[in-house]
C-alpha cells in the first residue's frame, strides 16, 4: 500500500509537473509574443524619435537660414536708408543753395531794375530838357 501511495504520489506529481511545464510553455509563448510586440513598439518609437530629431534639426537649420537672410536684409535696408538719407540731405542742401541764389539774383534784379528806372528817369529828364531847348530855339 505504501508503494501504491508512492506510485500515486509520483504519478500525481508527474502530472502536476507536466501541467506546470505546459503552463510554462504557454507563459513562455505569451512572453515571447509580448517581447516581440514590445520590440516592434520600441522600433516604432525610435523611428518616430529619430524623425522628430530630424525635423528639429531641419527646423533649426531653416531658422538659422532665415536669421541669416534677415540679417542680410537688415544690412541691405540700412545701406538703402543711408543712401536715401544721403540723397535727401543732398537735395535739401541743393534747395537751400538754390533759394539763397534766387534771393541773391532777386536782389541784383531789384538793384538793376532800380538803376534802370533811375537811368530812364534821367533819360526822360534829358529828353524833356532837350525838347525844351529845341522849342526855345525854334521859337
Amino acid at each position: 500500500m505504501i508503494i501504491s501511495i508512492l506510485v500515486l504520489t509520483f504519478f500525481s506529481t508527474t502530472q502536476e509537473i507536466v501541467r506546470e511545464w505546459q503552463s510554462m510553455g504557454k507563459d513562455t509563448l505569451e512572453f515571447e509574443a509580448a517581447k516581440k510586440e514590445f520590440v516592434a513598439e520600441r522600433e516604432a518609437f525610435n523611428a518616430e524619435k529619430k524623425g522628430l530629431f530630424w525635423r528639429v534639426a531641419d527646423s533649426e537649420e531653416k531658422l538659422a537660414k532665415e536669421k541669416q537672410l534677415n540679417a542680410n536684409r537688415q544690412k541691405d535696408w540700412e545701406v538703402a536708408c543711408e543712401r536715401s538719407n544721403r540723397d535727401l540731405k543732398s537735395a535739401r542742401d541743393e534747395v537751400v543753395r538754390l533759394k539763397a541764389e534766387r534771393a541773391k539774383d532777386s536782389q541784383e534784379y531789384e538793384r538793376a531794375a532800380a538803376a534802370h528806372k533811375e537811368k530812364e528817369a534821367e533819360s526822360q529828364a534829358r529828353i524833356a530838357a532837350l525838347e525844351k531847348t529845341v522849342e526855345e530855339q525854334a521859337s
